[in-house]
């Protein structure tokens, strides 16, 4: 999966999802179809998830503590949940490939 690096307060942060962190998204509400409905919590829980593979440190309120210092620094939040929808859409999209050469028996 690809990776999006920030900076934040002059630390780096990298910003990457896998399985772990898709399953805490998941488990945390987040659902695709609530992006044009709830943009702002659905942008919180994508943000949070951002962080939970390469920085186990930071948890969800720092998470959003690190979005607001993000966006006063001149970031663009909309642009780092973009790129993680982007990301979990790309994972699940990878879990439900029809075209596979390599069928699973079961």
């Amino acid at each position: 999966m690809r990776k999006c690096s920030i900076t934040i307060k002059d630390k780096e942060y990298t910003i990457q999802l896998n399985r772990e962190s898709i399953v805490w998204l998941e488990n945390a509400g987040f659902k695709v179809t609530d992006f044009e409905t709830k943009p702002l919590s659905t942008i919180e829980l994508l943000w949070t998830a951002g962080f939970i593979m390469n920085h186990t440190e930071v948890n969800p309120n720092l998470a959003l503590k690190l979005m607001d210092e993000y966006k006063d620094e001149g970031g663009n939040v909309s642009e780092v949940a973009i790129f993680i929808m982007e990301e979990y859409s790309s994972f699940i999209n990878a879990l439900s490939d029809t075209k596979s050469k390599k069928k699973a028996t079961i």
